[in-house]
């Protein structure tokens, strides 16, 4: 996308807009203009890019705020660990936060083969493509109340490096989620791989917070 377009006008949403309501407006504007639709080839790269610029900007926004907290030197970092107060704070963190989080990305995550596999069978057949549908469907609506469990307690500094790594895990299934739902609306199969391969990734993100988890509540 040239420098002189704006991605705001492309997608016609403001610069106010919040995620929800862009990503809303890129998937219109995808389902009118795709080119298995009869759509313009070229419209439909300047979409995607500046869905892509807006979704970024919006990203480095959150992870700049969630950066902004204290860094502690290694002797403060000893003192709050053995402060019995902050040590509390960090297992209602972990029970409040991670814990539903973590179950509620297993959901999204492990039937994701499975599903996969059902829709291989027949791409083109409408009802395994509703079931695979659904399945992102509901998945988006888990990762809506994932995000709103992520902001809803305060995440002590001490954990704010895991925190993160919580975030870019979510932030990968999310966007994971997104290339998927990008395959079922015009069967690029770059789409599917793109979007399998970001899960899979979030998997492993996954599997190693889980074990860093258990480091912290033995504290």
């Amino acid at each position: 996308m040239s420098k002189d377009k704006d991605p705001y006008k492309i997608l016609k949403v403001t610069p106010s807009a919040k995620l929800e309501d862009i990503k809303k407006a890129y998937r219109e504007l995808v389902k009118i203009h795709h080119p298995d639709k009869g759509g313009d080839a070229k419209l439909i790269l300047e979409i995607n890019a500046a869905w892509e610029i807006l979704k970024k900007q919006h990203k480095d926004l959150h992870l700049s705020t969630l950066n902004n907290s204290k860094i502690y030197s290694h002797k403060e970092y000893k003192k709050e660990i053995s402060n019995h107060s902050n040590s509390e704070d960090i297992k209602k963190w972990f029970q409040r936060i991670y814990l539903p989080i973590d179950k509620l990305l297993g959901q999204i995550i492990n039937p994701l083969s499975s599903k996969i596999k059902e829709l291989s069978a027949d791409p083109y057949d409408q009802l395994l493509m509703d079931s695979f549908c659904l399945y992102l469907e509901k998945s988006q609506t888990k990762i809506k109340k994932v995000k709103k469990i992520y902001t809803s307690f305060a995440t002590p500094s001490i954990v704010k490096h895991f925190s993160l790594d919580l975030y870019h895990c979510l932030s990968q299934v999310e966007d994971g989620l997104n290339e998927l739902e990008r395959y079922t609306m015009g069967y690029v199969d770059d789409y599917l791989h793109d979007g399998k391969s970001m899960i899979a990734e979030a998997k492993k993100k996954r599997k190693y917070l889980q074990n860093k988890k258990k480091e912290w509540l033995i504290l």
